[in-house]
This record gives structure tokens, C-alpha cells and sequence, in this order.
């Protein structure tokens, strides 16, 4: 698992991406917000799905089925798919539904991260 730095963009500044290897679980210090995760998918690497997850528990009763790649009935899906030689960019509009208690919002990535890379914007 690797913590993922954060950029907080100011007003009139240029934002140059600073770019960091994914594995299948990273995590990013956050204190809620938006943020903004920009995904690099270099020749060798496709993602097949990306998810912010979720720490609650399942409800009483019936939950419904975690996503496809999720962990959890709450997780969001960022991305269904980034292929090879791709980018992508995915928000997570208000990321205080997945902090965990320690400040952080852990991400699941599926797939084959040999040359995917990811900057994290944020909180704006």
C-alpha cells in the first residue's frame, strides 16, 4: 500500500502532476472536499476497476452486493476501466463518506498496475 501525496491548487497557479505508481490498495490523507485523481495507464497497464472504499459496516437486514472489484455495498466506483495507454481523470465529489478513522480515503485498484500512475488534487 502506498500513501499517495496531495496537491491543493491555489488560484493563478500552473498545476504541474507529479505522478505516482498505483498498487491494488493506496490510500490519500484527506479532511474532506472534492478531490480529483488523474490516472496515467502507460503500455503495460490496464485497470479494470477503480473504487474509493467505503468504511461502513453493512446495514441490519439485506445489503446489496458490493460492485464488481468493491469491497464494500457503499464503495464508490470511480472507474469501470482505464486501458493502456490512457488517462483518466475521476472525482470524488465530497470524500467525507469514505474516510476511514485514521483521516484517510483508501482506494482499491483491479486490474494490471505495472505502468499506471495516478496524481490526487485536492481538497478544492
Amino acid at each position: 500500500m502506498t500513501t499517495l501525496p496531495t496537491q491543493v491548487p491555489t488560484v493563478g497557479d500552473d498545476i504541474t502532476p507529479t505522478f505516482t505508481a498505483c498498487t491494488a490498495a493506496d490510500k490519500f490523507a484527506a479532511t474532506g472536499g472534492k478531490y480529483i485523481l488523474y490516472y496515467k495507464s502507460g503500455a503495460s497497464g490496464a485497470v479494470a476497476q477503480i473504487y474509493a472504499l467505503n468504511p461502513a459496516s453493512a446495514p441490519a437486514g439485506t445489503a446489496p452486493a458490493a460492485g464488481t472489484g468493491g469491497t464494500n455495498w457503499a464503495d464508490l466506483r470511480l472507474a469501470v476501466a482505464i486501458g493502456a495507454t490512457t488517462d483518466a481523470v475521476c472525482v470524488i465529489p465530497d470524500v467525507s463518506p469514505y474516510l476511514d478513522a485514521t483521516g484517510f480515503v483508501n482506494l482499491k485498484h483491479n486490474g494490471t498496475l505495472t505502468t499506471v500512475t495516478v496524481h490526487v488534487l485536492g481538497p478544492l
